[in-house]
């Protein structure tokens, strides 16, 4: 593909206007590059093409080799080739596998810092008079300030807020030891408990993790080249944040977030629909063999469906207040009333009517408060025409295909005292949301 881009490069034509995918990322690497993102020297891109082609007929050769000539199963043992055996049950073998993957991303990783400090530094947006290759000397190693991109720290673009190469080579040196250290992990241990309950073991799963992986990297990197101009230059790609040039053109840009785009949104359907398949597998239900279809009488209520049958979900229902052991009335309901006493404040602060006022905080505390009012009346009233005023129902516990309640909450005293504690506790959430965005300046990085 690079030498295809090369046989109709033009260097009278910007670089973003030429529908070039490969070649603007050899640039941003500071290869064959001058000021102001000029070609000084096409050169290196056919090398670099060239390489890749005899690498892939070597690669082809072996993959061809071992498919008509090797084992078809490794043998289990010591041996070198044994090392490479595994089976799809196998847990611990798995581990390895991530393990491996995750120390040649944190190689891969440590490179670009190589590359970025010792082997003729990286392509600068924002050095020269319309950018210049430069050596990295000082990348940036500050835990807070590379993590703070996450949460949103240094502007609201997240991750894509980076605008500077200190930044990016600082980041990529975190990221390389985080790689290499969690591959060194995961290569010499076996998946936790909880990994081993959660996930099913099969070749196709396996199969449905890396699709689900492909598709969220893919989202995050069509966002990434929409509204970054460090990592991915105008002059290489085009007009930041817009897909074509205002002559209608379609930039090299537009292409990129395209693809990026249209392949997560297929891997992310290739994930769900091997995963169904996987977790159908592992219960015992094939859809090429057995029927999908059963027939239940309407009058039973069951809610039980494919999303809150799978154990992650029962788990995560399971230890909500509303349905945790062991809680005393009052305790569930102010849990549950903090929380939504807290995210209420904001919507009414943001987009009620006094928003745009000096009073928009207290007219949204007021607003919060009033709601959290309205909501343990309702709960009240429908505690008094469902419970029996003296007995608990006669139920089981929980479960999370009808959602029934604890025994302990269901008596009107014991959701009064659930009532009353939800509204303590949601007028005291609203409190501290209120007060933390009146003190928001002391949050500031």
């Amino acid at each position: 593909m690079t030498l295809f881009e090369l046989a109709r490069l033009d260097l009278a034509e910007p670089m973003g206007r030429q529908g070039l995918i490969l070649i603007p990322h050899l640039a941003t690497l500071g290869i064959g590059i001058g000021e102001g993102g000029q070609i000084i020297n096409p050169y290196p891109f056919f090398v670099i093409g060239m390489l890749h082609l005899i690498s892939s007929a070597v690669l082809g050769a072996g993959g061809i080799f071992h498919s008509v000539r090797g084992s078809a199963i490794l043998p289990e043992g010591d041996s070198f080739s044994g090392y490479f055996s595994y089976r799809w049950e196998d847990e611990r073998k798995m581990s390895s596998i991530l393990g491996i993957h995750l120390v040649l991303l944190g190689i891969g990783a440590w490179l670009l810092v190589v590359k970025a400090m010792f082997l003729g530094g990286l392509f600068d947006p924002w050095a020269a008079e319309g950018g210049a290759v430069r050596v990295v000397t000082n990348p940036t190693i500050s835990a807070v300030k590379i993590f703070g991109y996450l949460v949103g720290a240094q502007g609201s673009e997240g991750m894509a807020a980076v605008n500077n190469l200190e930044d990016v080579v600082g980041g990529h040196m975190w990221v390389g030891s985080l790689c290499l250290v969690g591959g060194l992990w995961h290569g010499s241990t076996e998946p936790l408990k909880w990994a081993k309950d959660l996930l099913v073991w099969s070749g196709e799963a396996y199969l449905s993790y890396s699709q689900a992986a492909l598709s969220y990297m893919g989202a995050l990197a069509a966002y990434f080249v929409l509204v970054n101009d460090t990592v991915y230059p105008e002059v290489f790609y085009g007009p930041v944040g817009a897909l074509k040039y205002a002559d209608g053109a379609v930039s090299a840009r537009g292409w990129l977030f395209a693809f990026h785009v249209a392949f997560a949104i297929l891997f992310l359907l290739g994930h769900i629909w091997h995963g169904i398949q996987a977790r159908s597998k592992a219960v015992g239900v094939n859809f090429s063999r057995d029927s999908a279809v059963s027939t239940v009488a309407v009058e039973a209520g069951v809610l039980a469906t494919p999303l809150n049958s799978l154990d992650f979900v029962r788990r995560f229902f399971a230890n909500l207040p509303i349905f945790r052991e062991r809680l005393a009335p009052w305790r569930r309901g102010l849990e549950i009333g903090m929380a939504h006493g807290y995210w209420l404040f904001g919507p009414f602060f943001l987009l009620g009517p006094l928003r745009n006022s000096d009073q928009a905080g207290l007219a949204g505390l007021a607003s919060a408060c009033a709601l959290v009012v309205i909501a343990t009346a309702g709960m009240t009233l429908y505690g008094w025409v469902t419970f029996d005023r003296v007995h608990p129902a006669r139920q089981k516990t929980q479960t999370l295909d009808t959602l029934q309640l604890p025994r302990s909450l269901t008596t009107v005293s014991a959701w009064n005292q659930f009532a009353l504690a939800f509204l303590i506790g949601g007028w005291g959430g609203a409190i501290f949301a209120s007060l933390l965005l009146g003190n928001i300046q002391f949050f500031s990085v």
